[in-house]
């Protein structure tokens, strides 16, 4: 089980971080069930991380200022995933290994990857490019397309 202080990342097996497709779907009014109840039951857990990038995202998406509001409070409220100069690197020679393989992947992607990798999480989203990441540069993630 992960260790729960708010800007401590010291993850166990149970600990997953949502892409911002994730996020998306579990906040959309219909469909994606399976995906909403495992997400609602490691919310509850206490198992779900966040990090800047999907956190930006999702800010940025908000539909006006009471989401953008309510999206923060929560998404403050999780423990984040810290994210230095060394794994911005790691996310630049992942894209460039990738791009060599004629795989051109979003740098949002590479850098959410790269966190999910470092920080032993598993990634749960909606994106097929994690799929091909994740053959270059072995790391857990939970697929739900097709859910």
């Amino acid at each position: 089980m992960a260790f729960r202080r708010k800007g401590s990342v010291m993850t166990g097996p149970a600990s997953v971080l949502l892409d911002t497709s994730a996020w998306i779907a579990f906040f959309a009014p219909a469909g994606h069930g399976v995906l909403k109840l495992e997400v609602q039951k490691a919310l509850n857990e206490e198992r779900v991380f966040t990090c800047a990038v999907v956190r930006t995202e999702l800010l940025v998406g908000a539909r006006d200022r009471a989401a953008f509001t309510k999206l923060d409070q929560l998404l403050s409220s999780l423990p984040q995933a810290p994210i230095d100069d060394a794994l911005w690197l790691r996310a630049a020679g992942l894209g460039f290994a990738l791009r060599k393989k004629e795989r051109s992947i979003p740098l949002p992607d590479l850098l959410v990857a790269e966190v999910c990798r470092s920080h032993s999480l598993e990634l749960w989203h909606l994106d097929e490019h994690y799929e091909a990441i994740r053959r270059q540069a072995r790391f857990a993630t939970r697929s739900f397309l097709g859910a």
